[in-house]
């Protein structure tokens, strides 16, 4: 018993580790570190109060009632793991840079500081150049609209970084209309289709724990999509990821 609650405090600690970094460095709090912030927090509370929490559970059990309420909760906590993970399982693997290259790759906007691009941002753009320095012969689509407490759009911002960082202003397209992830392919297949341009494929550029629901939007708008993302240090990930999950199963799963 006593490795076992050392094994729980050793994962409840591993939780805050992994989960606590964003909140640090920018003051991010989102659904998924509140999920693992929160996760830690019953791991720790189970370990201190380990016996009288398995006594209560045993006094439950022995009713027929306290039966059906285990074992609902039980099942409910299997689903919404099986799904949470498999769904986490496709966002990780989507992670990982496409070796396929495309003449064509969209740049999603993320939240700009006044005319400045905020850290998430900035590395979207990073890896973008980093693309355009790799394949000469390609071409960016920025996408992103203009909002709240942003004195220029998303897409002018990246367009204005990336023209400053040495990138021939001919390589770039700017979309700037878009407000969501869905719209930033909607109107960039609008843009292109009025520029003469049938896109079949495209290369996403954005977070790499954006990739997966983004592709999944893309496809949602007749487009092949291939990843090239932008790192995240090891630990700020899991709770973007985490998110990430919550949001593709009302986005893209429920549709909403």
């Amino acid at each position: 018993m006593i490795i076992v609650r050392i094994l729980i405090f050793a994962v409840s600690v591993l939780c805050f580790v992994l989960n606590i970094n964003p909140f640090i460095t920018t003051g991010e709090v989102n659904s998924g570190l509140i999920t693992g912030i929160g996760a830690g927090v019953l791991l720790f509370l189970y370990g201190l109060f380990f016996r009288s929490i398995n006594n209560l559970v045993v006094i439950i059990w022995k009713n027929t009632a306290g039966k059906i309420i285990l074992s609902a909760v039980a099942v409910m906590t299997a689903v919404c793991l099986w799904i949470g993970g498999v769904t986490l399982t496709k966002i990780i693997a989507k992670s990982r840079p496409s070796e396929h290259r495309t003449e064509y790759i969209i740049v999603l906007g993320c939240r700009v500081y006044s005319d400045r691009p905020g850290i998430f941002l900035t590395k979207r753009i990073n890896a973008a150049f980093d693309y355009l320095q790799q394949n000469p012969d390609s071409k960016a689509i920025l996408s992103g609209g203009q909002g709240e407490g942003e004195d220029i759009s998303e897409a002018q911002c990246m367009f204005n970084t990336l023209t400053e960082k040495g990138t021939d202003p001919s390589r770039l397209l700017i979309e700037d209309e878009s407000k969501s992830t869905l719209e930033n392919f909607r109107k960039s297949v609008e843009l292109m289709k009025e520029s003469g341009v049938d896109l079949e494929e495209i290369t996403v550029v954005t977070n790499d724990y954006h990739e997966y629901r983004a592709s999944e939007f893309a496809e949602k708008c007749g487009l092949k999509a291939y990843s090239y993302p932008a790192k995240t240090p090891w630990d700020g990930y899991l709770p973007f990821a985490v998110r990430e999950v919550y949001a593709t199963i009302v986005q893209i799963y429920l549709g909403r």
